[in-house]
């Protein structure tokens, strides 16, 4: 790759041959066709900068409540308190409720609360993750089977009680990575743990056609997980996730559903597209015998 383009690390992954890394008109919050109202969405992993832009995209577009989840409570009170200024009508109602997402007894509680102060939840946005960066035999054998427990069994537990209380309806959006598209040395518990998060989006589609089911590449951003090589290509902007989670609940989002959406990609472009990415699985782990590349897939016509 040529790394003096600030693109490069995202060319790989790119299936359109529009590349998006801000917003753009169709994923804005405040687009009258992504309003929220009436909705109630659950957010976990909040305390970080893409939950915290996921949650304001939401607030922008006027969900009626918004669950903020995570570990650290005064973290989630920041994010609450954020929220409540940006939130298109003051009647959002937001609750604040700490968990550990590795935790059954916590989730268990965690959805009980909700229930009682919320009623059903509409959406259920997985955002927690973990990631080691280390070698294989470099850290601890439970450090390294953390990324699962946060990253597969979460997840799981997330989805297991969204469906008890979902009545076969709803949305379930999962915020994965690129690299289950690739090999990097150092990061083979978080790649691993995301790949099977993905393959578990698509089994829960699978079996509950109803739900609609999303795994959503974030793009890169400057977090606390990012690598420190790859800082400088981190250009992305965190509210394209919280845009792009508000237009995969639209019905005009419906044929993505149990696949693979990158905030990179542009939405027109794949609209276009759509019979191809459907009959040849273009977005979906079999995505990978698209040709992801700078300049995105040849496509056929």
């Amino acid at each position: 790759m040529d790394y003096s383009d600030l693109d490069a690390v995202t060319w790989p992954y790119q299936l359109t041959k529009t590349v998006h890394r801000d917003l753009y008109p169709t994923v804005e919050p405040s687009h009258p066709d992504l309003s929220a109202a009436g909705r109630t969405v659950l957010i976990t992993g909040v305390s970080g900068g893409v939950g915290k832009a996921i949650a304001e995209a939401w607030a922008v577009a006027g969900a009626s409540a918004i669950i903020l989840t995570g570990r650290k409570l005064d973290a989630l009170n920041d994010v609450a308190a954020k929220i409540k200024q940006v939130a298109k009508t003051p009647s959002t109602k937001i609750l604040v409720q700490p968990a550990d997402l590795s935790s059954e007894t916590s989730v268990r509680q965690l959805w009980d609360i909700a229930a009682a102060e919320v009623g059903k939840i509409d959406v259920l946005i997985n955002n927690a993750g973990h990631m080691n960066y280390a070698p294989i035999g470099g850290i601890e054998p439970s450090e390294w089977w953390n990324d699962f427990e946060v990253n597969v069994k979460g997840p799981y537990l997330m989805s297991h009680f969204f469906l008890k209380q979902a009545e076969g309806k709803g949305t379930i959006i999962s915020i994965s990575t690129g690299t289950i598209g690739s090999v990097f040395p150092n990061m083979s518990s978080y790649s691993s743990s995301k790949l099977a998060q993905a393959k578990f989006m698509e089994i829960l589609h699978a079996e509950n056609p109803d739900i609609r089911c999303f795994t959503l590449q974030p793009g890169l951003l400057k977090t606390q997980m990012t690598a420190e090589a790859y800082l400088p290509y981190a250009r992305d902007d965190p509210m394209l996730t919280g845009g792009v989670s508000l237009f995969l609940c639209t019905p005009r989002a419906d044929w993505m559903s149990g696949g693979v959406m990158s905030v990179n990609w542009d939405i027109e472009e794949m609209e276009a597209h759509k019979e191809e990415i459907q009959r040849e699985g273009r977005n979906r782990l079999a995505f990978l015998n698209a040709k992801l590349r700078k300049g995105g897939h040849p496509w056929e016509t």
